[in-house]
């Protein structure tokens, strides 16, 4: 039987896939100035079927080649504790108006001050709610913009490096840096944000009532 984790990564390949191969037709159209047009792009077709075949595997690789605690320095811009919910109750659940605090205490217990234990004590709550639309739905876009992030941080300098060897000029290989660099913070900012509502979500609703 599949995690919701590994479920919800399935469920995500399709996009990341897209999200590459429109990045590698960018790339095309900036370093080879007679790249096909859109319209011209149907003599293609080859490529598609090409595509669907090795899509999965392509996706697989990249993302696997940065480890999930790498994955999360990258969006969260921290080298240790790198998790929201390592502040998941220190930081996030006061910010949160949906959260009662009395009402969360009364329902799961004293708060841990201890970030490790912040985290671990959240992990825990997650797993009874996992099945949530909010809380699957949070997790399934965190996991999405922060695989996102990783890779176009992977692709900027092999990507810039491919170009100019291949003789493209400094110029085009720096624009192709600064595109896949930008899209990387982009999607850093993406996942951050939905990991702390990934966290919070969890936290509202057993805000609302006790869970077994």
């Amino acid at each position: 039987m599949s995690t919701p984790d590994k479920s919800l990564k399935a469920q995500n390949l399709k996009w990341l896939w897209s999200v590459i191969a429109a990045d590698a037709l960018a790339l095309c159209f900036i370093a080879i100035p007679d790249f096909p047009a859109p319209n011209e792009l149907k003599d293609f077709a080859w490529l598609r079927v090409l595509g669907a075949g090795v899509a999965p595997v392509v996706v697989l690789v990249l993302t696997s080649l940065i480890s999930s605690d790498a994955k999360a320095v990258l969006v969260f811009w921290r080298l240790t504790e790198v998790l929201p919910g390592h502040r998941a109750f220190s930081v996030y659940a006061p910010k949160d108006a949906r959260i009662n605090l009395d009402a969360l205490r009364k329902n799961v217990g004293a708060f841990p001050e201890n970030t490790r234990e912040q985290n671990a004590m959240w992990y825990k709550l997650y797993k009874k709610v996992d099945s949530d639309l909010p809380v699957a739905q949070a997790h399934r876009h965190y996991l999405l913009f922060r695989d996102l992030a990783a890779v176009s941080l992977l692709l900027a300098p092999i990507s810039a490096l491919l170009l100019y060897f291949s003789g493209a000029s400094l110029a085009t290989s720096g624009l192709a840096l600064t595109f896949l660099v930008a899209q990387y913070a982009a999607t850093a900012v993406a996942a951050r944000n939905n990991g702390v509502r990934f966290v919070t979500n969890v936290l509202a609703l057993h805000a609302v009532k006790r869970r077994a």
